[in-house]
């Protein structure tokens, strides 16, 4: 331990923090000083053996982080987070160019006056639209409301913008005439040295787009700046499924295609080249944790042969660990930081090894072809290692981890790389030799569509993704990445024409016995719409029906959410749609989803209202040809669907023996249709009104026979039980999917 310290203490202090962080557990700083001193003393005491050393080492780095975690929540963030809910005028400056939206414009500040906190800090503020463009270096006086993010979806924005070092969030106060309450611009440090990286990369998003066509420039810009606004969402989302995020997440990677061009100088002088060059491209792509620990472990390599020393890839990896987490706790939290060192470690620990088990068979080969295969299998090796270590993370973050990233890597990874350097060139270049730019951007066109058609074809294939929910997927993939581990581990103590056959065998009944599961099951997934709906019931064969498409008219869009929710799962189209209600609160999408998705057939209800509100939904509906629904109607559908009117303009949905929606009517609708008829299922649909009357909702609940209740349409604060009858929301929790088994 004494000889490597970084390797056992740092990771010490990063558990010790992401429990703070991530999972919001930590002793009592008064417990954790009296910790850190116990083990501070038993570490003492047992130096000289260096097992039990190293444990209350770690254990005492542990502890020290809790502390110096709550200094810092005392000092730094408190401070700052005490501005919460209230408005104040501030002075500010733009740290980077804002995104611009169609009613605002979202900026990163570094708020040097406000009357309240002394020290300055940085938040993400919502700015009016303005009719100059804002750039980084501009300084603005707004008058704002601070408040602190809340958590949708199942994603914790205020952890998520603390990971950036922003501990508050604002926006512009408006009167009652949607006017800024005070908004101007004071003067600019557009021009100074501390913008220059940020002039850089406004000069190369301007110089590629000029060069290049729409869509390859949206791609050349992401891979040379990480800045993926140019990316269309169905090229994001197939790069995602092709489990390419990380070509347009600038990394690793792309510091190596930069280090490899100036290795073209020669070993030194391209080293001495490279740095500058490194610590110029940091803040133009950005500063995200993965381009700092890229750049750090760089530098330190590049300085250790300068010196003629030898670097620990450990120990660099390590340091530019602890580093982000002295200058910020909370980037433990970030997941670029987390994807980046786990990869990295993947690589660091097991790709050589893993290379040189691969290349043993192929040493009689010819040099020439030893050394074409030695590429390829080098790209394989680290693909698989990244992936060993990532793939837990990947699918908390997302639910879905992609199975055919191996394949997708060793069909663009290289042709990446020429893409990276010819982007390069063609900023360099159109500075002073314009027709040189446009050569390389001609050159490099083709190969920035080849990336994107290969990431589409790859995102279309079947069986290319599993899902969470999927258990037998998931323990096939487990089984997988253990046997590469037992292989590379301990592959000369294993015996493998024994255990070979077995794995093999015990792989394939799992793989069959997901396939008969899924068959004999479907799905009902609840996507998260905010005040909308949108309800998919699915099974393994391709039939999809859809209960609602609307959003709640911001950027949770239902259409959107649908589309790519049928990208991930490889559906085609939507067998039957249902609209339990033609109004903006259930089909406030279908225009988007009907210009974009083929759906076979609309089911309406009866007598539907004509209103200013819904006049344009019902004339679409009657041009697709809907069917109304005056009686109880069955769907030949991936489960037993049944749907019934409950009142004039609304229906319900009963999902097997499992599920009721009950999203439309009002609470005195139902009341009403339930004296009457009876319908019972263990889940219950309702939106946020139907909780308003206790007392009908009580008699609900018993008439039906429900044991949860599902919020599918939310926008605030809900309960998270009623009376022992749990609640839950997609608004809140993200999206919630449940599988039950076939009939007969």
């Amino acid at each position: 331990m004494l000889e490597r310290p970084l390797i056992y203490l740092v990771p010490a202090i990063a558990a010790a923090l992401f429990c703070a962080v991530c999972l919001d557990w930590a002793p009592s700083p008064m417990v954790s000083l009296l910790l850190l001193a116990v083990f501070l003393l038993l570490a003492g005491i047992f130096i000289y053996r260096n097992k039990a050393f190293a444990l209350f080492g770690m254990l005492a780095a542990a502890h020290l982080a809790f502390c110096g975690f709550s200094i810092y929540n005392l000092y730094i963030v408190e401070p700052i987070r005490h501005l919460n809910g209230q408005s104040l005028d501030i002075q500010a400056v733009l740290l980077e160019d804002p995104d611009v939206y169609e009613d605002s414009q979202r900026a990163l500040l570094s708020v040097t006056h406000n009357g309240e906190v002394e020290q300055t800090f940085r938040t993400f503020c919502y700015l009016p639209l303005t009719d100059t463009p804002l750039y980084a270096g501009d300084h603005i006086v707004v008058n704002v409301g601070f408040y602190l993010p809340g958590t949708a979806e199942g994603f914790d924005r205020a952890v998520y913008q603390a990971s950036n070092r922003c501990f508050i969030a604002s926006s512009y106060n408006q009167t009652e005439e949607d006017t800024p309450v005070r908004f101007e611009m004071t003067g600019t440090e557009r021009d100074t040295p501390r913008f220059l990286p940020q002039r850089i990369a406004r000069y190369c998003k301007q110089a590629i787009a000029g060069a290049l066509p729409e869509r390859p420039a949206g791609l050349l810009t992401a891979l040379l700046l990480g800045d993926k606004s140019g990316i269309s969402d169905a090229d994001a989302l197939a790069l995602r499924i092709a489990g390419l995020s990380h070509l347009v997440a600038v990394s690793g990677l792309h510091i190596g295609f930069l280090v490899a061009f100036c290795s073209l100088l020669g070993r030194r002088i391209g080293t001495l080249v490279s740095i500058p060059f490194i610590l110029l491209f940091v803040p133009i792509a950005g500063a995200s944790p993965s381009v700092i620990r890229a750049a750090v472990m760089y530098l330190v390599t590049a300085g250790a042969f300068l010196l003629r020393k030898e670097a620990s890839s450990l120990n660099s990896l390590f340091l530019a660990l602890a580093l982000l987490l002295i200058l910020n706790p909370y980037a433990i939290a970030s997941l670029s930081l987390q994807l980046s060192f786990s990869a990295t470690l993947g690589l660091i620990l097991l790709a050589g090894k893993m290379q040189r088990r691969m290349m043993k068979p192929f040493r009689p080969f010819p040099k020439m072809v030893y050394r074409i295969l030695s590429v390829v299998v080098g790209s394989v090796s680290c693909t698989v290692c990244a992936t060993i270590f990532t793939t837990p993370i990947i699918l908390s973050a997302f639910g879905y981890v992609s199975v055919l990233s191996l394949l997708s890597n060793l069909l663009v990874v290289g042709v990446t790389a020429v893409c990276f350097i010819g982007g390069f060139l063609v900023c360099l270049t159109s500075v002073f030799f314009p027709f040189l730019a446009t050569l390389f951007a001609k050159a490099i066109t083709p190969l920035l569509t080849y990336i994107l058609d290969i990431c589409n074809w790859i995102a279309g294939l079947p069986f290319g993704l599993i899902n969470w929910a999927d258990s037998f997927g998931i323990a096939a993939l487990v089984l997988s990445l253990a046997g590469i581990l037992a292989w590379l581990l301990a592959g000369a103590h294993i015996k493998w024409r024994y255990v070979l056959p077995v794995f093999c065998l015990v792989l394939f009944g799992i793989t069959a016995s997901g396939a008969y599961y899924n068959r004999q099951h479907y799905s009902v997934t609840y996507l998260p719409c905010g005040s909308g709906q949108a309800i998919i019931v699915s099974d393994a064969v391709d039939n999809m029906t859809l209960i609602d498409c609307a959003g709640d008219g911001g950027y949770r869009n239902a259409a959107a959410s649908v589309r790519e929710w049928m990208q991930w799962n490889g559906f085609r189209q939507v067998d039957t749609l249902v609209l339990t209600a033609v109004d903006k609160g259930h089909a406030r999408d279908l225009p988007e989803l009907l210009q974009h998705t083929s759906v076979e057939q609309i089911l309406i209800p009866n007598g539907c209202k004509e209103t200013q509100h819904n006049k344009e939904l019902l004339q679409l509906v009657a041009e697709a040809d809907a069917e109304i629904v005056e009686d109880t109607v069955q769907l030949d559908a991936a489960a037993p669907v049944t749907v019934f009117p409950v009142c004039d303009g609304k229906l319900g949905v009963q999902i097997g023996g499992y599920v009721l929606v009950l999203h439309s009517p009002t609470q005195k609708q139902l009341a009403a249709f339930f004296e009457t008829e009876s319908y019972s299922a263990p889940d219950i649909v309702l939106s946020q009104r139907n909780m308003e009357d206790t007392v009908l909702l009580r008699q609900l609940i018993s008439d039906t026979n429900a044991q949860r209740i599902i919020l599918q349409s939310s926008t605030g604060d809900v309960l998270h039980k009623f009376e022992g009858t749990p609640i839950e929301s997609p608004y809140f929790t993200g999206e919630l999917q449940e599988r039950y088994k076939k009939e007969g």
